[in-house]
């Protein structure tokens, strides 16, 4: 895949929508229209001319998926992850870790820094909540 390909496929807030389960499920990524339309990050992105919040000086911002609440975790990992070794590597470590078909939801409310160990270093990841 081209390397403008790889970087359409991961959402502005750094999720990877081509493994999304909801992508297989008609959702068309953000980049597309698809998700929430109101979305903050994607909207900021788009008025500020970022591929995503990766390129932003503000990251992380607190507000959107940025602020304390269910994808807090997840999508700061995932930026942070982005950051680190860029948008291509991030794609093949998504995948070889987390697999081509990941539904999200089981990540909610995870520990960003636990979740970025588990990308880079192949520290287990699971998508259920410790307890």
């Amino acid at each position: 895949m081209s390397k403008a390909g790889q970087v359409g496929d991961i959402g502005f807030c750094g999720l990877l929508c081509s493994v999304c389960s909801h992508t297989r499920e008609g959702c068309s990524g953000c980049r597309s229209g698809g998700g929430d339309e109101h979305c903050r990050q994607r909207e900021c992105c788009r008025d500020n001319e970022r591929a995503g919040c990766w390129e932003c000086e503000s990251f992380p911002c607190g507000t959107g998926y940025f602020a304390d609440g269910p994808w807090h975790g997840l999508c700061t990992a995932f930026v942070t992850v982005i950051r680190e070794v860029g948008p291509e590597a991030f794609v093949a470590l998504v995948k070889r870790r987390l697999g081509e078909a990941v539904d999200y939801g089981g990540y909610r409310f995870r520990d960003a820094e636990e979740l970025r160990r588990g990308l880079i270093e192949g520290t287990e990841v699971s998508d259920q909540a410790r307890a």
